[in-house]
């Protein structure tokens, strides 16, 4: 292996817990006593190994182990939840470590929304601990995105905004800035969390303050390169009812399903219902959704586009999201959809799952890539110092 590669190996060695002394890293790597201290020096300099020592019981030397500083670098994930934003720092073990949220107003354009994203950083990156160093920000939005150039094009929850560039509006900040569709990186997590197969197709299905959906074949997140895939939330239901949609169109999928077009009628038939995804779940859960009929009717069309768009890409998992789904019997309409729209008798029957810690996943997903990167790009730079 090359310096680099050897420096890499120490470093997850030690991350792993799989070695905390010189002598465990020499007999793991197979190499040479000089070789292993001078690695570990190198990653000692740049604080991405802690040595510590401990006073002998008797006679001797002190005994010397080597952690891995998890407080080395932290990353800043910002994600949408309702029609608030919320930022979350977290340390290389996603361990949250700040949090703040604002609200911008339902009328903010591009200057208004770039003024609430840099207050929103500022005021995380006060919270980092001292020494902690800010390795990449990612937000983590809903809506059209185009990644490649860092532009937020479309959100119908605030409708004014338009193509804001997110990385001119974060410039006075000293890191690497990325963007990714919140569902791609809910995805993303929960495949590293539940360590999927790689030939595996998932479909995740999220139905709460909006609909929208995710799509992963042989384990690459479809579109995810490009930031918009699979909207569909507005896809046309064709019913002629003349409903506005928050995108600007009429009787989308949404103006039926979506909290935010249903929720006051969810009120009539329970009237101490919450109006915002983190309280409406555990509410939704004990209710029983056919008392309702604007529920009622939200799960039929969800369930009719949802089993089409399992003819159109044939998942071998489905994950359901949201605070509709968190309701067993809503859960369990889904499973029998599923199952009576297979189209052949031998397939095997998709794998349908409910999940409800999407924001550790989406923080996983939208700060993984990003993170490793940045370590890897230190412990690099450490052989780059000695060669200095």
């Amino acid at each position: 292996m090359s310096q680099i590669e050897d420096l890499q190996a120490v470093s997850e060695l030690v991350r792993a817990g799989l070695a905390t002394t010189r002598r465990e890293i020499r007999k793991a790597l197979s190499l040479r006593s000089t070789t292993v201290s001078e690695l570990v020096g190198n990653l000692v300099h740049a604080d991405v190994l802690r040595e510590n020592t401990t006073p002998p019981r008797g006679r001797g030397r002190p005994a010397t182990s080597l952690s891995f500083n998890h407080l080395r670098l932290a990353g800043i994930v910002i994600g949408v939840v309702d029609r608030t934003l919320v930022a979350n720092a977290v340390d290389l073990t996603y361990r949250v470590i700040g949090k703040q949220s604002i609200t911008p107003p339902p009328d903010a354009d591009n200057k208004a929304m770039a003024d609430c994203i840099r207050k929103l950083v500022h005021a995380t990156v006060e919270q980092l601990p001292q020494g902690v160093e800010l390795s990449t920000i990612t937000l983590s939005i809903s809506g059209l995105l185009n990644k490649p150039e860092s532009l937020w094009c479309f959100t119908s929850r605030w409708p004014k905004l338009k193509n804001l560039d997110l990385k001119e509006a974060l410039s006075d900040q000293p890191c690497n800035i990325d963007i990714i569709r919140n569902l791609d990186a809910e995805l993303s997590g929960i495949q590293i969390n539940e360590k999927h197969p790689k030939n595996e197709n998932s479909l995740l299905l999220h139905w709460g303050e909006g609909i929208g959906a995710s799509y992963s074949a042989d384990g690459v997140i479809v579109n995810k390169s490009r930031g918009r895939f699979c909207e569909i939330g507005h896809w046309s239901l064709g019913n002629a009812q003349g409903k506005p949609c928050t995108c600007g169109n009429h009787d989308c999928l949404e103006t039926v399903a979506a909290l935010w077009a249903i929720g006051e009628e969810l009120k009539k038939t329970f009237p101490s219902m919450a109006l915002n995804e983190n309280d409406v779940a555990d509410q939704l859960s004990k209710v029983d959704p056919m008392q309702c009929p604007v529920l009622t009717e939200g799960l039929k069309q969800v369930l009719r586009i949802t089993t089409n768009l399992c003819k159109l890409l044939f998942p071998d998992r489905v994950i359901l999201t949201g605070p509709f789904v968190q309701n067993p019997l809503i859960f369990s309409k889904f499973i029998m959809a599923f199952e009576s729209a297979s189209l052949l008798d031998n397939q095997e029957r998709i794998r349908v799952s409910v999940n409800s810690e999407s924001m550790q996943d989406e923080i996983i997903g939208a700060l993984h890539q990003p993170l490793e990167s940045g370590l890897q790009q230190l412990v690099e730079s450490s052989l780059q110092h000695e060669q200095r």
